[in-house]
C-alpha cells in the first residue's frame, strides 16, 4: 500500500514505483554484498549472488501464481511489464554473452560494453514503463 501511495503522491504510476522504485529498495542488499565479494576480490561469489538472487525472483512468481486465487497471475498485471520481462530478457542475455565471450575491451575506458548494454536496457525499460503507464 505504501507504493500506491507514493505513486500517488509522485504523479506516476503504479507500474513505475513497483518496476523502478521498489525494484532499486528491494536490490539494495544485494548491492551491498555485491559490492563486497568485489572489494574481496570474489569475482565468482558477486556474479553468483546477482544471477541467483534474479533467478530466486522469477521463482517466486511460481510461488505466487499458486496463492493467486483470482486466476492466473500473469493474467492480472499490467501490459507494460511485458516489456519489463523482455528487458529482463535481454539483460539476462547479456550477461550470458559476456560470461561466455569475456569481452577483453573497455567503453570508455572503464566499462565493458555489456555494462553498457545493461545500463542501456535498463535506463530505455525505466523510460518506456515511465512514458507508457503515464
Amino acid at each position: 500500500m505504501l507504493a500506491a501511495e507514493l505513486a500517488t503522491a509522485l504523479g506516476v504510476s503504479s507500474s513505475f514505483v513497483g518496476t523502478v522504485m521498489m525494484a532499486v529498495v528491494t536490490t539494495l542488499p544485494e548491492m551491498a554484498v555485491t559490492l563486497s565479494a568485489l572489494r574481496l576480490g570474489a569475482l565468482d561469489m558477486a556474479i553468483g549472488n546477482l544471477l541467483g538472487s534474479n533467478l530466486f525472483n522469477v521463482m517466486i512468481l511460481a510461488v505466487d501464481d499458486v496463492f493467486y486465487v483470482r486466476g492466473p497471475l500473469l493474467a492480472s498485471v499490467s501490459a507494460v511489464h511485458a516489456g519489463t520481462a523482455v528487458t529482463a530478457l535481454v539483460m539476462t542475455g547479456l550477461v550470458i554473452i559476456g560470461l561466455v565471450m569475456r569481452p577483453q575491451g573497455r567503453t570508455l575506458k572503464v566499462l565493458s560494453w555489456v555494462s553498457v548494454g545493461l545500463a542501456a536496457a535498463y535506463v530505455l525499460n525505466a523510460t518506456l514503463i515511465y512514458l507508457g503507464s503515464a
